[in-house]
Order: C-alpha cells, then sequence, then structure tokens
C-alpha cells in the first residue's frame, strides 16, 4: 500500500514538475517584456517624443513669427516640413513598436498628424500680419494638448508605467514562488523516488514467495566477503523429490512446501548465519568463518529436513542433497565457491541423497597410456 502510494506521489509530480518549469519560463518572459517596455520608454520612446515635442514647439514658434512679420513662409513651411517627418518616423519606425503598449498613444499622435495633414493647404495660402488668427490658435491648442498627453504617458508614474511596474513587481513574487515551490516539490520527489528506489531494492534483495533473501542479495552479499577476504562456508541446499511433489500434487502445494522449507532454514539465520533462496527448489545458507563457534552447522542443516511435514491434509517426508565449499580455503572466488558446492551436492545426490558433503579438493583425473581414467574423490562425508 504505501509502495503504490509513493509510485503515485512520484507519478504526480512528475507531471506537476514540468508544468512549474514551463509557468517560471512563460512568468520571466512576461517580465522581459515589462522590463522592457519600462526601460525602452525611458530610452528609445522617450528620446522620439521629446523629439517631436521640440519640433511641434518649434513649428509652432516659426508659424507665430511668419504671421508677425518676422519670418518668412519658407522658414515656416521648412518647420513644416520636419515636423511632418518626425511624425512619419514615430509611426513607421520598427524600433518603436512599444509604443502601442501604452493605452492611446499611438492613436493620439496619429490623430495628431492627420491633423498636421489637414492644414496644409491653409498654411500654403496663409498670408502674415495675424498672430491671433484662428489657425494659429488651433496649433497651440493642439500641440499644448500633445504635450500634456506624453507627459502623462511617458511619466513612470503613470497609468500606463505604473501598471508595468506593478505587473514586473508581480511577476518577481510570482517567480519566486515557483521557484520555491519547485524546490519544495523538486525536495518531495527525490525523497519519494529515494523511497520508492529503496523499497525496489529490498524487494529485490528478498525473494517474493518464501520472505527470506533472493538470489541477488546472496550473489551481492558473496562479493563483499570475498572482496573483504572473509572466511565462509557455503552451502547448496537443493530438495530431494521436489519435482515429483510439485508436479504431482500441484505447484500450490510445491510452493507450500518451498515455504515451510524456507521458514525451517530461516531459523538458522544469525550471528554466523545466512539463508537465501537460489531459486526454484534450490537454497543457499552461509556460514561465517571469522569469528569462532561451536555450533554444528551441517547437523542443523540437516536436522530442518528430519520431521515430514503436512501440507493440505497429507503428510510428506522431505530431505535435501547439500554440497558445501570453503572460501578461501578450497576456492578463491564466488563463481568458484558455486562450481565446488554445486559438485558436492550432485556427488551426494549420486550416493543417495539426504546429506551433506564437502569438498575438500580440486577433482584430478589421470590418464595413462593402455589405461582408464582414474578419479581421486574430492570429498568427506558429512553427517
Amino acid at each position: 500500500m504505501g509502495n503504490c502510494r509513493s509510485r503515485k506521489i512520484t507519478s504526480l509530480l512528475t507531471y506537476i514538475t514540468p508544468l512549474l518549469i514551463i509557468s517560471i519560463l512563460i512568468a520571466v518572459a512576461a517580465l522581459k517584456r515589462n522590463s522592457d517596455t519600462i526601460a525602452n520608454s525611458q530610452n528609445e520612446a522617450a528620446w522620439y517624443v521629446l523629439q517631436l515635442n521640440k519640433e511641434y514647439a518649434e513649428f509652432h514658434h516659426q508659424l507665430h513669427r511668419y504671421a508677425s512679420g518676422n519670418s518668412d513662409h519658407n522658414d515656416m513651411m521648412l518647420q513644416y516640413e520636419i515636423l511632418w517627418s518626425r511624425f512619419t518616423t514615430i509611426l513607421t519606425n520598427t524600433h518603436i513598436s512599444h509604443l502601442y503598449h501604452f493605452d492611446g498613444a499611438y492613436h493620439q499622435i496619429s490623430k495628431q498628424f492627420a491633423y498636421i495633414q489637414s492644414i496644409e493647404q491653409q498654411l500654403i495660402a496663409l498670408e502674415p500680419g495675424d498672430p491671433e488668427q484662428a489657425l494659429i490658435t488651433q496649433v497651440k491648442e493642439r500641440y499644448e494638448n500633445l504635450v500634456v498627453f506624453l507627459s502623462h504617458k511617458f511619466r513612470l508614474s503613470s497609468g500606463d508605467l505604473l501598471k508595468r511596474v506593478e505587473a514586473t513587481q508581480t511577476m518577481k513574487l510570482l517567480i519566486y514562488f515557483l521557484l520555491c515551490a519547485i524546490v519544495l516539490l523538486g525536495g518531495i520527489l527525490f525523497w519519494a523516488l529515494w523511497r520508492e528506489s529503496t523499497s525496489m531494492r529490498k524487494l529485490a534483495m528478498s525473494d517474493t514467495l518464501t520472505g527470506i533473501h533472493s538470489r541477488l542479495w546472496l550473489n551481492n552479499h558473496l562479493n563483499e566477503l570475498v572482496d573483504a577476504q572473509q572466511p565462509f562456508r557455503f552451502y547448496l541446499v537443493d530438495l530431494d523429490g521436489f519435482k515429483q511433489i510439485n508436479d504431482t500434487q500441484g505447484h500450490h502445494i510445491g510452493d507450500q512446501l518451498l515455504k515451510v522449507v524456507a521458514t525451517r532454514l530461516a531459523a538458522l539465520s544469525g550471528e554466523h548465519y545466512h539463508v537465501a533462496r537460489m531459486g526454484g527448489d534450490e537454497f543457499a545458507v552461509i556460514e561465517s568463518l571469522s569469528v569462532q563457534h561451536e555450533i554444528n552447522i551441517s547437523q542443523k542443516l540437516l536436522n530442518s529436513f528430519q520431521q515430514p511435514t503436512v501440507l493440505n491434509g497429507r503428510t510428506f517426508a522431505i530431505s535435501a542433497s547439500i554440497g558445501s565449499s570453503e572460501f578461501p580455503l578450497n576456492a578463491s572466488s564466488v563463481s568458484e565457491v558455486l562450481q565446488q558446492a554445486d559438485f558436492a551436492m550432485y556427488e551426494i545426490k549420486q550416493q543417495g541423497k539426504n546429506g551433506v558433503l564437502h569438498f575438500t579438493s580440486p577433482t584430478i583425473q589421470t590418464t595413462k597410456p593402455g589405461s582408464t581414467s582414474s578419479k581421486v574423490k574430492p570429498f568427506s562425508r558429512g553427517i
């Protein structure tokens, strides 16, 4: 149940974490846009707008001088053309496209430009001598309205920029929150993965049927003992007649028998003994020889199979053929330990089963011309 919950948490966090990362990227992009808008509004856009105000003011000044008779018509029209080009630059220059981010700014400038365009014929026909005429007054009012509007729009405290600044602060807080959330969820995800990994390793190290150590645990433990050069004796336990019981009584009865054997062997587990299932009907017992002890493990192994077992209302006599090898006395590696114990186990089966045989030295085969091979049996009979 706990493993299932841990896997669900891990799966959920696996989906949530990328979404949070994407959210952070979106928030960072939005923050950059707002920051660029604020920066650009104080730089490029502000410069263009100031230039527009300057040229507009200069045009009004030249218009007033012409109407007063202090300037000629060409100077006034030249300033009109300069103002015209300034409007065109602002409205068509792609470098100040962020002007659209300010509500009404583009519309107001376009409206002013349309007005400037509409008075061209009036300017061409304008005669000097009346500095207070309606056209000059109208140009002045239009200019003053534009100055007030743009000054308000491009101030940092204006409504548009203030919203940008507030949005930027909000985005920063959101990014901080998302970063904290990712750190927290990352920690939870790491914990869930660690817990799941620990649980899976624990499951892998235990035999699913019997609950004792698995073959994986056995291999790891044997390698650790060999690497540390710690002496031990390895017992390979193979059940006698298990295949017949499993085939005739059914796999369910066979599994029950394996559980009974595992329970009996597990009773040997302690400071100096460890029990594992190698697979099928084979078990293993590791006896540590690093500390002297007086218990006869060979006898204890045989005693584990002396008492019959009752399965599904029927009594079954059980026995085992057991071969052993000792490290480093007879074997120098894990593979040699396993081979020698397996060799000894098959030898005891050939000798009538139900016993323990210790591997003592390699089998020596000698062949002479004109003679048959002879074998020196490399075993000592266990009790």
